[in-house]
């Protein structure tokens, strides 16, 4: 029984689009050369066809009919088998890691994996980094727990690689997190070389590129020249997609003096461009060095921006030249509206910690 249930299986199993097409192109010659009065059936991409020859058709120009659609279906049937090949040997080669942070919002049912664009060529392997059981009505209830979790992505990217190709691996990635695990995040991951990023469209709820135009608007930058010589601490607020409170940071920090770099036009959708977040990222680097020239030695950074746009300044934010940074949670309604911050690995930090005012 098994053997016939095998048989029946092969028979009616689905065959590449290569395969059908050379059977269709061998049929044609097949029908030709057998003489008048032969029809054949086939099905080509699940359409029924059938092929005859019709006696009153003279010889020659039955062979050049059928015989040129034949070889033409032989020779597509052969230039696909070659491109499946080629495009097989590409998937078992390249490697996609899909890094996905799931925090503030359930995407379990949309998952990035399916977000990943066809362009994008390799095996692809998900990576899901999980803190939503720490989360409780947008309140972090464990930073400690949540961040032991966010600290391992490195091992668990490294586990996958297998000695491969740096040019054959390519990291997309997306998320909705809090701010300060989603820029250490970026800091953790600012040695890999191919980084896609998508972010979460909140009105379609889908995954989504950065394929928008540049709106062209540019940070606005206020506090650094009025630094008072010999300063070492700054809080900087960045706010991109909301205005990030002045007051409110003041009363976490009351000594320390407040830079501003704040977009013109404040949108919760103002990032969809790659162009826009690559130029900030820019901006937001040069105004990091020129805080380290003047001799500030450490930042407290609260953030207001689109995930997308938190992990990208985490990535370029240099780990190696720049003062020492704090990443600061906002918790509205609270006494202290910004009760605990991540001091990210930089400088001589060797490991991620919380930090708690």
């Amino acid at each position: 029984m098994q053997v016939a249930d095998r048989i029946v299986e092969w028979i009616t199993r689905e065959r590449p689009i290569e395969r059908k097409l050379l059977v269709a192109g061998l049929a044609c010659l097949a029908t030709v050369g057998a003489g008048p009065g032969w029809a054949l059936a086939t099905k080509v991409f699940g359409h029924d066809i059938t092929i005859s020859r019709i006696q009153p058709i003279p010889d020659l120009l039955s062979w050049t009919i059928g015989g040129t659609g034949g070889l033409l279906l032989i020779a597509a049937g052969l230039l696909a088998g070659i491109r499946y090949r080629d495009d097989r040997k590409d998937r078992s080669r390249h490697l996609v890691l899909t890094i996905e942070q799931r925090g503030l919002r359930d995407t379990a049912d949309t998952p990035l994996l399916d977000a990943i664009p066809q362009s994008i060529k390799g095996r692809r392997q998900p990576l899901v980094v999980d803190i939503r059981d720490r989360i409780k009505d947008g309140v972090v209830t464990d930073p400690e727990a949540a961040l032991e979790r966010v600290v391992g992505l490195p091992r668990l990217i490294e586990s996958y690689k297998n000695g491969k190709d740096p040019s054959d691996i390519v990291v997309v990635y997306g998320g909705l997190s809090p701010v300060p695990f989603t820029f250490l995040a970026g800091v953790l991951l600012d040695d890999e070389s191919q980084i896609v990023t998508l972010d979460w469209d909140r009105a379609s709820e889908a995954w989504r590129q950065l394929n928008s135009e540049d709106d062209g608007d540019s940070f606005k930058v206020a506090g650094i020249e009025q630094l008072p010589p010999g300063t070492t601490e700054v809080a900087v607020a960045v706010s991109v997609s909301y205005l990030v409170d002045p007051e409110a940071v003041s009363r976490s920090l009351p000594s320390s003096p407040i830079v501003e770099l704040k977009l013109p036009r404040r949108s919760p959708d103002n990032h969809w461009s790659e162009a826009k977040q690559q130029r900030l990222m820019m901006e937001f680097l040069t105004n990091m060095i020129r805080l380290a020239d003047s001799g500030v030695k450490t930042i407290h950074l609260f953030l207001a921006a689109q995930n997308s746009v938190v992990f990208r300044l985490g990535r370029v934010y240099d780990k190696r030249n720049l003062p020492r940074v704090l990443v600061y949670q906002y918790q509205k309604g609270r006494k202290v509206e910004h009760p605990w911050s991540i001091e990210m690995p930089v400088q001589d930090v060797e490991k991620a910690a919380i930090r708690w005012l």
